[in-house]
């Protein structure tokens, strides 16, 4: 059993686009379920609620009682979910069948034109765009010439709008409550955690931007590898969404070098999350086992049939002789009393057991790890910062993330009426949440910095080595 399959994760997942139930719903059922779920297994949900969540209750059942069409009422629904403020709590709508068509008359910028605007590529040369800005200071990314027929010239993308976390994005065909976002550095627009653009006019990428976008060719999103000088290995992951096999790849590949190296960078700006691919770079950062987190439950019905089903294989099978050293006795025993005693028990939340991961052995080298993160790092990125703090090696550097840790990311859909709305309610809070909670602010790293991006990596250099 791999360590990646047994170890409790946050996730961030992007949605997927489907067709088939069509437009029609009775929204008001579905705006009720969403209520009756989320009341009776949000698990941010005692805490969050006040005078105002009744009046907005009220007015969006009244809004939902004679909608009958599923975007209108999606609109109605992420209101609702939105209350909440919590980026692992969240609900969209699939249908590809019916995007909100935009088109606008595309022509050259001329003038004194912003720094994002302008003409832009993705890594395959498969959709160009031109950025303008319009009224409401909000810049439109208009497709100039695309691969997919269905990208038609003059079809807005995405659109963008100043954030202090670059800009807020909203996306063609996407339908989802949960803000995202968009980050410019020099000729490259990064869309959070799973495109990169790169500008081709008025002004050019340079040498290395342009480097930087072909990582991101075939799908390989952005993954490399580089020796900055003898002594240093450095790994970029941009994200671990469904890049789980690509990073084992990754570093797999570069396992001698870096275990010949005194210095180790992991480089993880922009990674909004996703699976657990970070689980392949523990051997290198471990000084000990590394205890995860106690996440509490809140007990309802629903929760307790949901985590008797997670914990029902330890109760009922040995566990394999191959995961023994992650799954001992005494754990697996607590693991089968939590089991035992979810359904009786008259906690409002309980305690899961976390799992920790052994060290089998303590590597020489790399002897200082650097980990760099930044205001759009977040969930499953996150939740390796928060473990890092557990390596005597590892140093991490950036600025706050982006807070999305204080409610555990769920890792099972809530049915709804109609089939394209897709919720996704956290049933477990971590174990910090009530005392110190992050989601406004992000978690701090050891080290701050405040010199432009471009800098950082060579400043991370200079100061890891005096660590030594």
């Amino acid at each position: 059993m791999k360590v990646k399959l047994i170890i409790l994760f946050a996730v961030f997942t992007m949605p997927f686009l489907a067709s088939g139930q069509g437009r029609s719903c009775d929204c008001l059922a579905n705006l009720n379920e969403t209520i009756k779920k989320t009341e009776e297994n949000y698990a941010g949900f005692p805490t969050k609620v006040n005078a105002g969540y009744h009046t907005l209750v009220g007015n969006l059942q009244a809004k939902a009682a004679s909608e009958t069409d599923a975007k209108r009422c999606f609109y109605l629904i992420r209101d609702y979910v939105r209350f909440f403020k919590d980026k692992h709590f969240s609900f969209a709508y699939m249908n590809a069948d019916d995007p909100d068509l935009e088109m606008v008359e595309d022509d050259a910028i001329s003038g004194n034109a912003d720094a994002v605007e302008g003409m832009w590529v993705n890594p395959d040369s498969t959709v160009w765009l031109r950025i303008k800005k319009f009224p409401g200071n909000e810049y439109k990314a208009i497709i100039v010439k695309a691969k997919d027929e269905k990208l038609k010239k003059g079809l807005v993308y995405f659109s963008l709008t100043p954030h202090k976390k670059g800009f807020l994005l909203k996306q063609y065909n996407v339908f989802n409550s949960v803000d995202m976002y968009a980050k410019q550095r020099g000729g490259l627009l990064q869309l959070w955690n799973f495109a990169l653009y790169g500008k081709v006019g008025p002004t050019a990428m340079t040498t290395a931007e342009k480097a930087e976008l072909n990582k991101w060719r075939d799908n390989n999103n952005g993954l490399d590898f580089q020796m900055p000088d003898k002594e240093t290995a450095l790994v970029k992951i941009p994200t671990f969404f469904n890049n789980d096999s690509k990073v084992e790849k990754l570093i797999s590949a570069h396992d001698k070098e870096i275990r010949n190296s005194k210095y180790l960078v992991i480089d993880l700006r922009g990674n909004g999350g996703g699976n657990s691919g970070w689980s392949f770079l523990l051997p290198y950062v471990m000084t000990d086992p590394i205890k995860q987190d106690v996440p509490l439950l809140r007990v309802s019905p629903d929760n307790v049939k949901l985590k008797r089903g997670e914990l029902e294989y330890f109760v009922k099978n040995p566990v394999p002789a191959e995961a023994k050293k992650y799954f001992p006795d005494p754990f697996v025993a607590q693991l089968k009393k939590t089991y035992e005693e979810l359904p009786v028990t008259k906690k409002a939340f309980y305690a899961v057991p976390g799992l920790t991961i052994p060290v089998d052995s303590v590597l020489q080298n790399p002897s200082k790890v650097a980990l760099i993160t930044d205001d759009l790092c977040g969930s499953s990125a996150e939740y390796f910062f928060k473990l890092m703090a557990q390596s005597r090696k590892t140093v991490r550097y950036g600025i706050n993330s982006v807070g999305m840790m204080d409610y555990e990311g769920p890792g099972t859909t809530t049915p709804l009426p109609h089939k394209q709305f897709i919720l996704m309610i956290p049933v477990s809070k971590s174990s910090w949440t009530d005392e110190n909670p992050i989601d406004d602010t992000g978690f701090t790293p050891d080290v701050k910095l405040n010199m432009p991006e471009k800098e950082w990596v060579e400043y991370v250099l200079k100061d890891l080595k005096k660590r030594s």
